[in-house]
């Protein structure tokens, strides 16, 4: 049995939510989403000195509902971020951010009514709502009380951006139920609707569009909805999908924790080649996205893009820029086809000096598809360090003998073993040190492979393969795991998703317009 560091990948600490979850009414922008919202408020360099905690993760997500809380300690930093970006964004250096926020003449007798004008339209685009007559008093009485001090009416006008910015309305997204004891599962009101979609599927706050179409009372007409999806699909925002979907659902955000040694792969630094393969795997899955071709194509994909430095590190032939990515087509002789011979895959996914059979069969189980196994016992021993004999393979096959091993590394280890030709940092390798490399294996169902690329291709033909894809962005998308009364819509999702060809966009669609992304069900439904 492996030690217990490289029994679990990066990430398998996350915590763990117990217990049916009920759709929640209220939830925290995550440190993503709320720097997006910040910047389509105040220009795209508004900054700030505050430094937000990472988001703690569930099931490999920032964006759990069970997690995202906040505390006395996060909610003070949100308040001194909040007089840092506004201070900057009306300062007299900063034409931009006074040109979003200034947008009436504030002169002698029109302070009052351009003030309100000024915090109705941006309460608006930072609550996602129109703001009510009494949210614009109280906030009036703010401006007021802070000009009575003394204060510059743009100071003054700031103190009311501020309360703005730290405004649960801000910083949660909030999922009104029906009247206190009214049983049901309810519609999304339009604005809630539209907040749902745009941070789902742009991690941003609605355009102006996406609004005018709530305030229309059309968005929750099914043809309006996906008439807005396929729009916001198109936009560049869409790109939130590979940043944050993509890089939390396979966990190539998490790359940057890996650490190979220095001293026994001096290149993974050197070269930067974290950061190059995880742009690798980006722009491999945006090109599926985009394209609107299969997502199955995925594990067996004839083209990558490659920088200077990841070329060499393949064995790519060619002239590569350092910084800019080349699309290039791979030949039926090469060693990399498909993620399974990513380097993001194979370096996230091995111990600080060598790969780990145990960390790659089990990523591949648990993010493709949805078959995770659980943790070790603790009275396993661990796998020796030090000298050793024979190839990992075979050290591997003698420690696990045991019954109370074997089961779980049963569906693990002949998947690990398909990527033996790859080292720690996903080098291609004929040998591992003197022995031979053995990569044949066979699933439990008895299917055979030979090697990563024809892992690849068993795996693309597993049905477990796009009903796990569903699973993993239907989790994203609701910002929570499936529950059992979720089977019937994620069966349906998965069917509509074979029937598109595995067309990730039109999955997207079909979520989108699914009954459980339009609606919620009330606290008090949810608890009897």
């Amino acid at each position: 049995m492996p030690t217990d560091s490289e029994g679990k990948g990066p990430g398998d600490g996350d915590k763990v939510a117990v217990g049916p979850i009920p759709s929640q009414a209220i939830r925290r922008l995550t440190r993503t989403e709320y720097l997006n919202t910040v910047r389509e408020l105040l220009g795209p360099s508004a900054t700030t000195s505050q430094v937000l905690p990472a988001d703690d993760l569930v099931d490999g997500y920032d964006n759990n509902t069970q997690v995202l809380g906040i505390g006395s300690l996060l909610l003070e930093k949100y308040a001194l971020a909040a007089e840092d970006l506004v201070s900057s964004a009306l300062a007299s250096g900063n034409a931009d951010g006074r040109a979003r926020l200034l947008t009436c003449d504030f002169s002698g007798v029109n302070e009052t009514p351009c003030a309100r004008q000024i915090l109705s339209s941006f309460g608006r685009k930072a609550w996602r709502r129109p703001l009510t007559s009494e949210d614009v008093e109280r906030l009036m009485g703010l401006v007021q009380a802070s000009r009575a001090a003394g204060d510059s009416f743009e100071v003054a006008l700031g103190v009311g951006m501020q309360a703005i910015l730290t405004s649960p309305h801000f910083l949660f997204r909030v999922e009104v139920d029906p009247s206190r004891g009214v049983v049901s599962s309810h519609l999304l009101s339009p604005h809630e609707l539209a907040t749902r979609l745009a941070y789902f599927l742009w991690s941003s706050p609605p355009d102006e569009a996406l609004m005018a179409a709530a305030e229309a009372g059309t968005l929750q007409e099914p043809a309006e909805l996906e008439r807005q999806t396929r729009r916001m699909l198109s936009a560049p925002k869409a790109q939130a999908l590979v940043d944050n979907f993509a890089s939390q659902w396979l966990r190539t955000r998490q790359l940057t924790q890996a650490q190979p040694s220095p001293a026994l792969f001096p290149t993974f630094t050197s070269l930067q080649l974290a950061q190059a393969m995880s742009q690798e795997t980006a722009l491999v899955f945006a090109e599926l996205l985009k394209g609107d071709r299969s997502m199955l194509d995925l594990l067996d994909a004839d083209f990558t893009y490659v920088n200077s430095a990841l070329a060499a590190h393949y064995g790519i032939p060619g002239t590569f820029d350092p910084v800019r990515f080349t699309r290039v087509a791979l030949p039926e002789s090469s060693n990399r086809r498909g993620l399974l011979t990513h380097g993001s895959i194979l370096a996230l996914n091995a111990t600080p000096t060598r790969n780990s059979t145990v960390k790659r069969g089990k990523w591949v189980l648990g993010r493709l598809l949805c078959q995770e196994p659980p943790p070790p016992p603790a009275s396993i021993p661990q796998l020796p360090s030090g000298p050793t004999t024979g190839s990992l393979r075979q050290r591997m096959e003698q420690h696990v003998s045991s019954p109370m091993c074997s089961s779980c590394h049963a569906q693990m280890d002949p998947i690990g073993f398909a990527l033996e030709h790859y080292d720690a940092i996903g080098a291609w390798r004929a040998t591992d040190g003197e022995y031979a490399i053995d990569a044949r294996g066979t699933l439990p169902d008895g299917r055979s492979f030979d090697g990563a690329i024809e892992l690849g291709r068993t795996l693309k033909a597993d049905a477990a393969l796009p009903s796990c894809m569903v699973r993993h962005l239907f989790t994203y998308a609701l910002g929570r795991q499936p529950e059992v009364d979720d089977e019937a819509v994620l069966k349906q999702l998965t069917q509509s998703f074979g029937d598109q060809g595995y067309r990730m966009k039109e999955l997207l669609v079909q979520l989108t317009l699914s009954p459980t992304f339009r609606m919620r069900t009330s606290q008090q439904e949810a608890h009897q």
